[in-house]
């Protein structure tokens, strides 16, 4: 398997010439949050990545009672250009709605990522979170699973994905270079297979 991370402005200013990059393959890096929130260390971090050959995605961590177009704008403006990254992802976690609203919004938001970027996003999800307030979505399984995850055992299977592709094992890391703790990740899957999800 192939090994990543995940960063936000939550880590402090990455001084990326200290920690030993070699054994991190990708970064997933938060651009956006909600209707309003930039993350202030977005633009230093992809640059960062991409000068040491990592490959990098952006994150928008979705807030399904909020505009949903606001906040596809705000993620789309925010990251520009999504050649050469990994598919946009859409973290879903943090804020709760009633089961109808949540389908609703993030079903709406995926597909205007898709339509605008013609790119299917990468859903970041636990199984509990999802359990919760996705029960019928069972069109999850048409995108990638970014799975939320912490601990050292093999996550089980859970409905409607047949397996995940990415797993947060751990969101309490600790990296030289990097001030506070930070996400570990693994790929499944070989270097080419990562590659060829980089958008052409």
């Amino acid at each position: 398997m192939i090994t990543g991370i995940d960063l936000s402005e939550k880590n402090g200013k990455v001084d990326w010439n200290d920690f030993g990059f070699g054994d991190v393959n990708f970064a997933f890096i938060r651009a956006t949050e909600a209707i309003d929130r930039v993350d202030r260390n977005f633009k230093h971090n992809l640059k960062a990545a991409n000068q040491r050959g990592i490959l990098v995605g952006a994150y928008h961590w979705l807030h399904p009672r909020l505009h949903v177009g606001q906040q596809v704008e705000l993620f789309l403006d925010t990251v520009s250009d999504f050649k050469g990254l990994l598919p946009p992802v859409v973290c879903l976690e943090r804020y709760r709605s009633s089961l109808d609203e949540m389908e609703k919004n993030v079903m709406t938001f995926l597909n205007h990522i898709e339509r605008f970027l013609n790119i299917k996003p990468i859903i970041y999800t636990s199984d509990s979170y999802w359990k919760t307030y996705l029960p019928k979505a069972k069109w999850g399984c048409d995108y990638f699973l970014w799975l939320d995850k912490p601990g050292s055992l093999w996550p089980t299977q859970f409905w409607p994905w047949a397996g995940w592709t990415f797993w947060q094992y751990s969101y309490q890391a600790k990296l030289p270079g990097v001030t506070n703790t930070l996400g570990l990740n693994y790929f499944n899957g070989t270097q080419i297979e990562l590659m060829k999800m980089v958008v052409q």
